[in-house]
């Protein structure tokens, strides 16, 4: 397939998506209210269905230098309870479910898929986080604060710590990046 025919099939496709997800967020607004928490849980889960469909496992996110981890963060992140958030993760069972996803293999090459995981993870939360700030501006211009405090709420726990999560792990892996090549480099 020539490479054109396959860039407009993905663009229809990632159009789909996003229109469906627009959809149900409007049926949503419009069959179950803007104000309470049903509204917000379920568009949150139609944001994350919408956007695994737009950064899957085959995309590729280039080294842009806002994913990098600067070391301040790897302090700050902690601070905020983001290992703690971590933990939960692992206390609810998600982590081994997502394990699959992750793709690391214990080895080097492992490691640089596990920092795509990472990346994808990180670009698609704050994908969502970024809608859900339009969406809940759009809840709150009609007046339905309650419905804009309960998807900025889970907003916060379904996205923002998460991407914080991955900026976290992505730090570690910086450090091992940085070890093995300094390991590797011949001496002169």
């Amino acid at each position: 397939m020539p490479p054109s025919l396959k860039s407009a099939r993905v663009m229809l496709a990632g159009s789909l998506a996003t229109a469906l997800a627009a959809g149900g967020i409007a049926a949503a607004w419009v069959l179950i209210g803007r104000t309470g928490f049903t509204f917000a849980w379920v568009t949150h889960f139609i944001l994350m269905a919408w956007v695994s469909s737009i950064v899957g496992p085959r995309v590729h996110i280039p080294s842009h230098g806002w994913l990098r981890v600067r070391p301040w963060e790897a302090r700050l992140y902690p601070a905020l309870g983001v290992r703690l958030f971590g933990k939960l993760l692992d206390v609810i069972g998600w982590n081994r479910v997502i394990a699959r996803e992750r793709g690391f293999d214990g080895t080097r090459e492992g490691l640089k898929e596990l920092d795509q995981h990472t990346r994808r993870a990180e670009v698609g939360h704050s994908i969502c986080l970024f809608v859900t700030a339009a969406v809940a501006f759009g809840v709150l211009s009609t007046g339905a604060w309650r419905g804009a405090v309960w998807l900025v709420a889970l907003g916060l726990l379904l996205h923002l710590y998460p991407a914080l999560l991955q900026r976290l792990l992505r730090a570690r892996l910086q450090s091992i990046s940085a070890r093995l090549s300094r390991k590797s480099s011949p001496l002169l």
